[in-house]
């Protein structure tokens, strides 16, 4: 599962690349498309819990220091962390999906 071999941004798959890898678990069978399935929401669930604002794992983290600090995080600063961090999220979305597509089509 791990290994020393370097892993970088193109190796990443968004939207296209996951639609494509679905065709090709469905296409061998529906035991390899229910793996794939629970592997991605497996993997979707744990992305998802990443201390990142703007993701739940942000959230978690604001409500672990009111817990912790018994009071409120400034709400504005909240808001704006989520706002940028949510911006630079659809940045990379944008890109991984260009790099998808440039694949798809044997660009890259």
């Amino acid at each position: 599962m791990f290994s020393s071999d370097q892993v970088g941004v193109s190796d990443l798959s968004g939207f296209v690349g996951i639609f494509s890898m679905t065709s090709k678990a469905a296409e061998a069978g529906i035991i390899s498309l229910l793996s794939w399935t629970g592997f991605l929401s497996v993997n979707l669930g744990i992305v998802n819990l990443l201390p990142i604002p703007a993701l739940d794992g942000g959230r978690l983290v604001f409500i672990g220091y009111e817990a912790i600090t018994n009071k409120k995080p400034n709400k504005k600063v909240e808001n704006w962390l989520h706002t940028i961090v949510f911006f630079l999220l659809m940045g990379l979305l944008v890109f991984i999906t260009y790099n998808d597509i440039l694949r798809l089509i044997g660009l890259k």
